[in-house]
């Protein structure tokens, strides 16, 4: 049997899902499996994930958030530190609405990532959970 290594964009580009069993595995069943280091591993992961492709531009990294189904991402801000993003859009009224812990690392630690190859500078994202969309603060960690 051969090893097939699969880019993360066919994948994308083939597969159609909803995203109810993606949540049930992501709220339900990696916190069950990790516990308490479910957080850190979730962000650890986005990242890793976004280095599975090399992001040019910042456009590409929004158009990716809507194709997989993460939300409708917008740059809101450029900061001299760094950028402000808003996640919305019905998946996320669906998510914050439905589940109880509901969070966003592993978007956070994609889009720290993404944006580090973009800009060429080291980079961390918070989430912080607004009334009906995500806000996310990537800072230049240099």
């Amino acid at each position: 049997m051969t090893e097939k290594k699969t880019n993360i964009a066919t994948i994308i580009a083939n597969l159609h899902i909803t995203g109810s069993g993606y949540d049930l595995l992501r709220y339900i069943g990696l916190p069950d499996m990790l516990g308490k280091e479910s957080d850190l591993i979730l962000y650890v992961m986005g990242k890793n994930l976004a280095e599975k492709s090399d992001w040019v531009t910042t456009e590409e990294v929004l158009e990716f958030f809507l194709h997989v189904g993460w939300g409708d991402l917008v740059l809101a801000q450029e900061k001299r530190r760094g950028y402000v993003f808003h996640l919305s859009g019905e998946v996320i009224d669906a998510r914050l609405e439905t589940i109880e812990n509901v969070e966003f690392r592993l978007e956070a630690g994609f889009l720290a990532k993404a944006m580090e190859q973009i800009t060429g500078k080291p980079c961390e994202c918070i989430a912080e959970i607004k009334k009906n969309l995500v806000e996310f603060h990537v800072i230049f960690s240099d």
